[in-house]
């Protein structure tokens, strides 16, 4: 007689209590490695999933995360339950990071204090952005974090990825050179990778010789701003008819997304510094309304 496999929706809350691992009460230690990381979490990149569908993965996420000091986990429309069983499970005593995780609607959401976006993908795409290695990738955010800016490290659904729209929101493409006969990596195993290189940057970048974060000019400009520079320019061209005023409206409107691709990569690709994001909006915004000079001038 064939014999009924175990529900694992019973085994495994079970197993983690066991263990000690799962719950809302942690070991002592485990608890107050994430007393540490909340305290550090401004000065730390925080991880963003964009529709996670395994509620196990993003559990275990949580644990690489703790791992290595981070525990601002954001989650873009996620597919599971972060609560759920599973994700307790595996998520070993970073329950707590679980709870403290945040869910948004859209990548551009997420990452909208963040001056510093690095997404992480196999595939080659399009867009011209720099391509780094997660050590470079962790470096760059080590010294966006060590001048007072935000940095997020951006993964994509299990599936299929990162969108391309979603990729419209980072600065630089991490790739991580596995095998290219077995390139797939565990949803978890790319942020531990990555949060293993970020806890190595991180004390040679407060170690180097950059701006402080009291300096107001050093601090990276947010996504929230770069997007708002963008629609304002995009908005400003089409005022000015830069993309044509033809009775062709569908060819108009495909030539203006690859024109604004090409300028949202320059864009990003500059990392410019919130007071030049501000500079480069106000002498835009000067081109396309000029103020009119007093009388007699």
């Amino acid at each position: 007689r064939r014999q009924r496999p175990p529900d694992m929706s019973v085994l495994l809350p079970l197993l983690a209590v066991l263990s000690g691992a799962g719950g809302p009460n942690p070991a002592p230690t485990k608890a107050a490695a994430f007393t540490r990381a909340v305290d550090m979490s401004s000065n730390l990149p925080v991880v963003v999933l964009a529709r996670p569908f395994d509620g196990g993965n993003v559990g275990s996420v949580a644990r690489a995360m703790l791992n290595f000091g981070l525990c601002d986990l954001r989650l873009v429309d996620p597919a599971c339950d972060p609560m759920g069983d599973e994700a307790i499970a595996r998520a070993c005593g970073a329950t707590p990071l679980l709870q403290r995780s945040r869910t948004y609607g859209t990548v551009r959401e997420a990452v909208e204090d963040c001056g510093v976006v690095l997404a992480t993908t196999a595939r080659s795409r399009e867009m011209a952005l720099p391509v780094l290695s997660a050590r470079d990738a962790a470096e760059r955010a080590a010294a966006s974090c060590s001048s007072g800016g935000r940095a997020a490290l951006l993964f994509g659904c299990e599936k299929n990825g990162l969108s391309q729209a979603e990729l419209r929101s980072a600065n630089a493409i991490v790739t991580i050179p596995t095998d290219p006969l077995f390139s797939s990596l565990n949803l978890a195993q790319a942020v531990l990778l990555l949060a293993y290189e970020c806890q190595l940057s991180r004390a040679a970048a407060e170690d180097a010789a950059r701006p402080t974060a009291d300096d107001p000019a050093a601090k990276p400009a947010t996504a929230g701003q770069l997007a708002s520079l963008l629609d304002f320019w995009d908005a400003s061209l089409w005022r000015a008819r830069f993309f044509g005023g033809g009775a062709d409206e569908a060819q108009e409107r495909l030539r203006a997304g690859a024109a604004m691709d090409k300028l949202r990569a320059l864009v990003l690709r500059a990392a410019p510094t919130a007071a030049e994001a501000r500079l480069l909006r106000g002498a835009l915004q000067a081109l396309i309304e000029p103020k009119t000079p007093p009388p007699g001038k």
